[in-house]
């Protein structure tokens, strides 16, 4: 049912592959998360798709806004080509890839379409389709689609035939088999070796008071010094992965298996995972440190807003204050804005998750809630071609 195309360099026209899909290309960077949504999306849309790898030079710490539409922030030695024939749709996510994005479309004399997901980094106007979620606080409009949960899927198979592989070996952990999967430094969230510390003291007394073990595992991109920390502490029965090793992940057998989940309040992906094996579900929030472009951008959130949510719906009288937030966010001035606990919170409020150490139960994932979603973003990328 899903036809992908898993070369880095393939260059095909989708009339080579089938006239009346649209052919895509999947623009990767450097973050495994970001990465997994995008090939999500793809997967779930079911044209065909290549993905593109870019690698990035120094360049590309510069904004968005002045870099334009180029190729020049690519190492281009090591990234994959972008030569005709032009996709008809390309799939983006954090600020790296989109100068390139920008660039292909220009090439293709503006017929590629743009959907990038999360946050957008520059101009809303840029893309055709932008698919969000809480975190970033994004306000409503025509060319955004607000979801509850990134674009993370699980196959029902695949997770189970994980759960074979490793169930001999978890069997010997006492239960309740508790995951703690953790991200990584991720502004403006300070998980440093003190933050991974307390995390792993808290979540080892958390799993011996419950007579249970500890899954361990971490994101790529939590630096080896910070994980170990974490595990160096842990006075539990506990089975650990580590995430810079060349060891077969568990991860997806953590999902299937784990009785309950207790997740660092970095990754909007992990908690999505979680949320979806409908199992309990504890977020553990790690210490903000908002660098000034975070402290700058609250500032005027808490200046313009007023407390006024900057999500109100279209067509909706609002504050003059809140549409200068909006605009400047609109108009690409105002980047900063990823607030996890604006996801969080959502989550909480819906029951899905809790804040470690909290006692109310959670409640299970509507699955027909995440559906309905996942069918609406296909649907309005599906309209872009109509």
């Amino acid at each position: 049912m899903t036809f992908s195309i898993n070369h880095l360099n393939c260059m095909l026209t989708f009339t080579d592959i089938a006239p009346d899909k649209p052919f895509v290309w999947v623009l990767l960077g450097e973050k495994g998360g970001d990465n997994q949504q995008l090939r999500n999306l793809a997967r779930l849309l079911a044209w065909p798709w290549s993905e593109k790898q870019l690698i990035f030079n120094r360049l590309a710490r510069r904004p968005n806004v002045f870099l334009g539409p180029t190729l020049l922030s690519l190492d281009k030695n090591r990234s994959s080509a972008l030569a005709p024939p032009w996709p008809a749709l390309i799939i983006t996510s954090g600020r790296r890839s989109v100068p390139a994005a920008r660039w292909v479309k220009k090439q293709s004399g503006g017929k590629t379409k743009l959907v990038h997901v999360g946050r957008p980094w520059g101009p809303l106007r840029w893309f055709d389709l932008i698919i969000t979620t809480a975190q970033y606080c994004l306000p409503r409009r025509m060319n955004v689609i607000h979801n509850t949960l990134p674009m993370v899927e699980q196959n029902p198979r695949q997770l189970r035939r994980e759960a074979a592989k490793w169930l001999d070996t978890f069997q010997t952990f006492p239960r309740p088999w508790i995951a703690l999967l953790a991200g990584g430094p991720s502004r403006p969230l300070d998980f440093d070796e003190a933050s991974g510390i307390a995390l792993g003291q808290a979540a080892s007394a958390f799993a011996s008071e419950r007579g249970g073990s500890l899954f361990v595992t971490a994101s790529r991109r939590c630096p080896p010094p910070i994980f170990g920390a974490l595990t160096d502490v842990l006075n539990c029965p506990a089975f650990i992965h580590y995430p810079h090793g060349t060891k077969e992940n568990p991860y997806l057998a953590y999902l299937q298996l784990a009785d309950m989940f207790i997740v660092t309040n970095d990754s909007a992906s992990m908690i999505a995972d979680a949320c979806l094996t409908q199992k309990v579900v504890m977020t553990y929030d790690l210490p903000s440190k908002p660098d000034r472009k975070m402290r700058i951008a609250n500032l005027l959130k808490n200046i313009l807003v007023h407390g006024e949510s900057a999500q109100t719906t279209i067509g909706k009288k609002q504050p003059r204050s809140v549409w200068i937030y909006q605009l400047l966010v609109d108009s690409g001035l105002l980047t900063s804005t990823r607030d996890m606990r604006s996801y969080t919170d959502n989550l909480e409020n819906m029951g899905l998750i809790m804040p470690f150490g909290a006692d109310a139960p959670c409640q299970q994932m509507p699955q027909h809630l995440i559906q309905a979603e996942i069918e609406a973003t296909l649907s309005r990328i599906k309209a872009l071609f109509a």
